[in-house]
């Protein structure tokens, strides 16, 4: 059974995107060959589709928000233990009937076995409104599972709220740097020797552990179950025993990653040194002898040259000179490509480095076209990412189309999971596995780099790749 209108069809699995658009017209076919997809590139996921309604003429208030999971049943039939497969949904408006989209790992489910599964629609409140639990068999050899339709039943009015609290007894709204691990958001809020890390409503604190690389955190939840959060930047890998390992992405951008209006930033290391050129004034720090040796004049002239320009400035201790020249330039220790090459002469020293913006670079090129994801070609699969230098990226995953935020800079390059849309569209089995592992990689993304064929490589968490070229 085939639809259009799914909430978050494919980005639930990817990038968890708020659904806006409306559904494409016609499901595509299969391309060929290449529409087929092996299971390292699937990764062994099974998932289950449905729909939610109810009977009642009743529209859902501001701010509601759906619930589904799907975990093992006990013998009295409610969920027992964590769950195997969630999605949160924002509404943002939406009324019945709601699709929903669970993905779960192959390996933990058993053939013949029944599985509970839950959906709760609540108001912002956290009051729930609609909800609706039952028992269905999930074949682990089957990738996808349609349940159809399924009728949620109202909740019982709830009790009176209690008075609100006065400021000093409120509770404090969860402070830190919001995470999407899957379709869970987190609030990590990191700490000399720890971090708070707020899941599920709830806030844990995790102490610091011994890590090779980034910062890893763990701790015991009040279920005696093992947690842990290890952060590597914008990105990280969040670990509860008897649940998958998810990987978690930042969801948001609190500042504004575009440099400010008519700034220039150039940057290079051995020595380490910064250059910014505004509207009126040029600063250059560089690391002179174990200090910072800070230079500010007013911008020189700007000097055109056949390949890029110049800006030349005399100072107390000689002449200072600045050469921009397009064309890419990888940072030398991130590999991060540039758009432009820059050096600095300056007090009898050569400094050399890169200028523009990371978000820059990606943009010169209208449409990045995928040509291998994890490894396996997908050539002519109708993958494919446009990004602009304002931080925004847009693109197909071969069935629906989709946008989001990004960022990119010397340390690499994050998808945010929030402030999204997709296009709805159902498409042949194959597709929609391929499109669930595009996504799913483009949203653990962490570094990119230019290859010296021009390859654009995007590598992620859990060994994740896309290849892509203009």
């Amino acid at each position: 059974m085939r639809r259009s209108g799914w909430v978050a069809t494919c980005l639930t699995a990817g990038l968890a995107l708020v659904v806006t658009g409306q559904g494409l017209a016609n499901a595509q076919q299969p391309q060929g060959a290449n529409a087929a997809v092996n299971s390292s590139t699937a990764r062994a996921l099974v998932t289950i589709i449905g729909e939610l309604s109810y009977r009642e003429r009743m529209a859902l208030p501001p701010g509601a928000t759906l619930l589904v999971t799907l975990a093992e049943q006990s013998s009295g039939g409610d969920p027992a233990g964590p769950a195997l497969a969630r999605q949160s949904i924002d509404l943002a408006g939406q009324q019945v009937p709601l699709s929903f989209r669970l993905t779960a790992v192959k390996a933990k489910l058993k053939a013949g076995e029944r599985y509970a599964l839950r959906a709760i629609i609540q108001d912002k409140a956290g009051q729930p409104l609609w909800s609706i639990q039952g028992a269905h068999v999930i074949d682990p050899d089957q990738p996808l599972h349609d349940l159809g339709r399924l009728w949620l039943t109202r909740a019982a009015s709830p009790a009176p709220a209690p008075a609100p609290a006065t400021a000093p007894d409120a509770a404090p709204q969860p402070a830190g740097i919001p995470f999407l691990c899957g379709d869970r958001q987190v609030q990590a809020l990191f700490g000399d020797d720890g971090l708070d890390l707020t899941l599920d409503g709830l806030t844990q604190r995790l102490e610091q552990r011994l890590s090779a690389s980034g910062a890893r955190y763990g701790g015991t939840l009040a279920d005696g179950r093992e947690i842990e959060f290890w952060n590597k930047g914008r990105n990280a890998r969040l670990t509860i025993t008897g649940e998958a390992e998810t990987a978690c992405a930042q969801a948001e951008f609190p500042d504004d990653p575009t440099p400010a209006a008519g700034q220039y930033e150039a940057r290079g290391r051995a020595p380490d040194w910064t250059l910014l050129i505004g509207p009126e004034r040029l600063d250059l720090v560089r690391s002179v002898t174990g200090t910072s040796q800070i230079t500010q004049i007013a911008v020189p002239e700007r000097q055109l040259l056949a390949d890029g320009h110049r800006y030349v400035a005399r100072l107390s201790t000689g002449e200072l000179r600045v050469t921009i020249n397009p064309g890419l330039c990888l940072d030398p220790r991130s590999l991060v490509p540039f758009p432009d090459r820059v050096t600095v002469e300056v007090a009898g020293q050569e400094l050399t480095g890169c200028g523009g913006s990371a978000a820059a670079f990606l943009a010169q090129t209208e449409q990045w076209t995928v040509t291998a994801l994890n490894g396996e070609p997908v050539a002519d699969a109708g993958l494919f990412l446009r990004f602009t230098s304002q931080g925004e990226i847009s693109g197909s995953a071969g069935c629906n189309r989709f946008m989001a935020r990004y960022r990119a800079d010397a340390n690499g390059l994050t998808i945010a999971g929030r402030s999204s849309a997709s296009t709805l569209m159902a498409c042949p089995r194959e597709m929609m596995l391929r499109e669930q592992a595009f996504l799913s990689a483009l949203r653990s993304v962490q570094t990119h780099t230019v290859q010296p064929d021009g390859t654009l490589v995007l590598t992620g968490l859990d060994d994740t790749e896309i290849r892509l070229r203009r």
